[in-house]
């Protein structure tokens, strides 16, 4: 599928931070294109030559979003590809690319959390295009997660199967992604730490070795 194409300037990151704000505070539909260009101390048509629509935006706050996440997890795995032919790296090298991709989530986030809320917003007030092309970035970004936790577990024991490898990915999703709810640097401490524990909480919990009698219940 093609990318929709956009307006004709790249639209600067201090506009899509200052309107990721916004919208955080006050929602996408109690957001107008006026709050807008008050927010970024531009004209009305300041912001259009940057993005059509309000809609046009949303998506460029998501496009903004994704793709870094996705480039990085695309490398982690790569290096952890083009190094992992010693079986007896395999555990220590699948924890690192857990490990690291939790602590690359969480400190993309944990710096730009009026763009998590913003996330969480889901591709619904997008058009088709611009929402299928954000649902694209999301599924390659799960499908890195998806390895990563099957290569962890794959390292430990037994191959799961893609049922259980999908659904500790999204259990670990959902203790990553709403952290926005509730995080804060000053209150919570460092997002390094954060990134540890919930590396911690899933890999002792969900992903934790079950007792032979539990498993062949």
């Amino acid at each position: 599928m093609d990318t929709p194409a956009l307006a004709s300037q790249p639209c600067p990151d201090d506009i899509l931070a200052q309107s990721a704000a916004l919208m955080s505070s006050q929602g996408y539909h109690g957001t107008s294109m006026r709050d807008l260009a008050r927010t970024t101390g531009r004209s009305l048509s300041g912001l259009y030559h940057h993005f059509a629509n309000k809609e046009e935006l949303l998506y460029l706050i998501n496009e903004r979003g994704f793709s870094p996440l996705l480039a990085n997890a695309e490398r982690l795995r790569g290096e952890y590809r083009s190094g992992n032919g010693r079986p007896v790296a395999a555990g220590p090298a699948s924890a690192a690319l857990l490990c690291d991709l939790i602590g690359s989530h969480l400190g993309y986030f944990g710096s730009h959390l009026n763009e998590m809320r913003v996330l969480m917003f889901g591709t619904q007030p997008m058009s088709s295009a611009h929402g299928q092309a954000i649902r694209q970035l999301k599924e390659r970004y799960t499908e890195i997660f998806n390895f990563a936790v099957g290569q962890y577990i794959e390292a430990r024991r037994e191959a799961a199967t893609a049922t259980e490898i999908e659904r500790k990915t999204y259990l670990l999703f959902g203790m990553m992604n709403w952290i926005f709810g509730w995080y804060s640097l000053d209150e919570h401490g460092p997002v390094e730490a954060l990134a540890e524990e919930i590396y911690t909480t899933f890999t002792k919990g969900c992903l934790a070795l079950r007792p032979a009698a539990a498993r062949d219940e």
